[in-house]
């Protein structure tokens, strides 16, 4: 059975780009679903579809061109919309992040880039470093993340400490909160 490539593939020693037509014999019955499910090459039944030769490896016709064009630009849009509802989105230099916390509920904590590092650096080191750093954090963001996203029971217990040192600070009596204290943490929503 003859096939149209429909991805680049090397088969029977010979590259095969996007319109060839691989001849019989070049792909074997058994291999051949597993190429087609993937998009490599669909079967040819019947003629050769016009405008396809056998030996046709350098040009395209229009039709595969707008057909390859539309492909990719719905590949794109689809990218795109992936990236919008579960990616990171940037506002005025602070990049907000979907974090999964209990009951598959997803809480958007904003960070700006330098508490991204802050993160990162602190994933980074050992869990009694990480634990020692912690202790001198002062943003809730970098405390939230780094509970939700280090597995370290060590790093999640110290980011919890801190965040609870840092909010009894503000809950304490000797200052002047004008009824605005922060009364409690995030920390329990942002368990991964």
């Amino acid at each position: 059975m003859q096939y149209l490539c429909e991805r680049q593939l090397t088969a029977g020693e010979k590259t095969y780009y996007p319109g060839d037509i691989i001849p019989d014999n070049v792909i074997f019955a058994k291999r051949s679903s597993k190429l087609i499910s993937n998009g490599y090459i669909s079967e040819i039944r019947g003629e050769i579809p016009q405008g396809y030769s056998e030996n046709q490896s350098e040009m395209f016709t229009q039709e595969q061109v707008d057909r390859m064009v539309a492909e990719a630009v719905a590949g794109l849009k689809q990218e795109a919309a992936e990236l919008k509802e579960f990616g990171p989105v940037a506002y005025d230099g602070v990049i907000q992040i979907s974090v999964n916390g209990e009951n598959e509920q997803i809480t958007a904590v904003p960070a700006t880039p330098e508490e991204i590092q802050q993160v990162f650096s602190i994933i980074q080191m050992n869990a009694m470093e990480g634990a020692e750093a912690i202790a001198g954090v002062k943003s809730e963001n970098v405390l939230i993340l780094l509970h939700a996203v280090d597995a370290r029971k060590t790093i999640k217990d110290a980011a919890k400490k801190q965040a609870d040192n840092i909010f009894s600070t503000c809950d304490s009596p000797n200052e002047s909160t004008d009824g605005n204290a922060i009364t409690g943490t995030n920390m329990e929503g942002a368990d991964t």
